[in-house]
């Protein structure tokens, strides 16, 4: 299982979520910045992330379904985009960066990133 390193920081937690009021980027390729994990937590319903092995790819590399109670962890820089799988799914991400880095952008831009270039 992947793990998130005991000297990172806590930087950001989003609100929860719902299909409606999630973020569109998240359903979309994007990665966690540099130094920074994200951890999705499923309080209700089911999510399925999919990772991606670079920006380009069109087939993901991993799978994983992520079940109320429990949460999936993304490292740094992993191409990914979530799908939710119930019409009463609800979540948060927490998200924790190196304390060596110092993070940019406002907002959830701060740690994640949607730009292939």
């Amino acid at each position: 299982m992947l793990r998130i390193p005991q000297n990172f920081i806590h930087t950001r937690s989003t609100p929860f979520w719902n299909k409606e009021t999630a973020p569109k980027p998240l359903f979309t390729h994007h990665n966690t910045k540099s130094g920074v994990y994200g951890r999705l937590s499923v309080i209700q319903g089911v999510v399925k992330y999919f990772g991606f092995p670079d920006a380009e790819a069109t087939e993901p590399d991993m799978e994983v379904i992520i079940e109320a109670g429990t949460f999936g962890i993304s490292p740094p820089q992993k191409w990914h985009r979530i799908e939710l799988l119930t019409e009463n799914t609800y979540f948060n991400i927490d998200f924790f960066a190196d304390p060596q880095i110092q993070l940019e952008g406002a907002g959830l831009g701060e740690v994640v990133n949607t730009h292939k270039g």
